[in-house]
């Protein structure tokens, strides 16, 4: 499996199995809409920088705060946080956020 030509570390993909099962490629969502009756218009990939700037940055300095967070729940979620964004900076570009514009034909 990869994304837009990229391999995809093995990583990345324990990490979204574990987390995002449902996670496919883009390949495999256009035939999934397809074969509900739907044709793709165009996709869009969300450029890298829209998951840095403005959100990885602020959020991972807000969940570094909280990794030792007394309430353990809020503690876990600030450790998945971080494992998230260390995931992303290691993931050689092979996933990404997709937009689909379909049409119901």
């Amino acid at each position: 499996m990869n994304y837009r030509g990229y391999a995809i570390p093995d990583v990345v993909r324990q990490f979204f199995l574990s987390g995002y099962p449902d996670m496919h490629t883009i390949h495999d969502n256009i035939v999934v809409a397809e074969n509900a009756g739907y044709k793709v218009l165009t996709t869009y990939v969300l450029p890298k920088e829209a998951w840095v700037q403005g959100y990885y940055d602020i959020l991972g300095p807000r969940a570094k705060a909280l990794a030792d967070h007394p309430d353990p729940s809020v503690r876990d979620f600030a450790l998945e946080t971080i494992k998230e964004i260390d995931i992303f900076e290691c993931s050689e570009d092979s996933y990404g956020y997709v937009f689909y514009v379909i049409q119901r034909i």
